[in-house]
Order: structure tokens, then sequence, then C-alpha cells
């Protein structure tokens, strides 16, 4: 018994230690964190005012028919993955052709949003591929007011 119970401990102990050490290999980072550069916001300001302005207006104030993508838009994604956004992004927008833009220029898209909604650059740009979205979220901690 007391065999058992040694293995037991052992054996939780070992995999206590992968998976603390995996986490701290790949930790999770925020939005406050700097994750787009400037230049791919750059870029996504141009994708923007082409696919979304017609819509969600050339400040991202939105209109009657549609919603701003300033401030409560960060509030209503706060603590989620950056995947569930771009993924929202490349299958319901834009309005008139959902799913014409490419994964890239959706993240760029992206990258303008956090920048017009004042979350910080940084020297990586805003991957694309969602299993590295999915380490990225919108922070919490923060409520960020919109550039003029």
């Amino acid at each position: 018994m007391t065999m058992t119970i040694a293995r037991f401990i052992i054996a939780a102990a070992l995999a206590g230690g992968i998976a603390a050490s995996l986490s701290a290999a790949d930790p999770v980072k925020t939005s406050a964190q700097g994750i787009y550069t400037e230049a791919q916001a750059a870029e996504g300001a141009e994708l923007y005012q082409g696919s979304c302005a017609a819509c969600h207006g050339v400040a991202l104030g939105g209109s009657m028919e549609t919603p701003p993508l300033n401030g409560k838009w960060v509030a209503n994604w706060a603590g989620k993955p950056m995947s569930h956004v771009v993924d929202y992004i490349s299958h319901a927008m834009p309005l008139y052709a959902p799913g014409s833009l490419s994964p890239e220029d959706n993240a760029k898209i992206v990258a303008y949003l956090l920048k017009a909604n004042a979350m910080p650059a940084g020297s990586v740009a805003l991957p694309s591929d969602p299993a590295a979205l999915d380490k990225l979220r919108f922070d919490v901690a923060k409520r960020y007011e919109p550039k003029p």
C-alpha cells in the first residue's frame, strides 16, 4: 500500500512539474503587452477604411445598424482569446463579403482596432495563426478609451 501511495505521489509530482514547465515556456500575453506592431496597425487602418468603415464608421463609431468598434467593443472581448475575435471577423465580415479577407488581413485589422483603442504596440506582429492567437488575450485589468 505504501509503495502505491509513493508511486502516486511521484507520478503527481512529475505531472505537475511537466505542466508547470509547459505553461512557463509559453505564457499567455495580453493586449496591454504590445502584441501587434505599428506597421501592422497602419496596414490594418488602410484595410479597415476599405472593408469596414462603410458600416462601422471612419472613426469606429458605428451607426444605428452596426456596433462601434471602440469602448464597449473592447469590454465585450475582455479576457477572451484573440483567436475568437479574428475568427469572428474572418467568418462574418465584411458584411457584404464574409470571409473574403485573408487571415493576415484580418490580423492587421485587429491590430488597427487594438491601436485605435489605445492598446500599446510591440515589436512582434499579431499572428494570424489560430493556435498562436489562442495564447493572446484582451486585457481585462484596464479599461481603454479610444484615441480621438
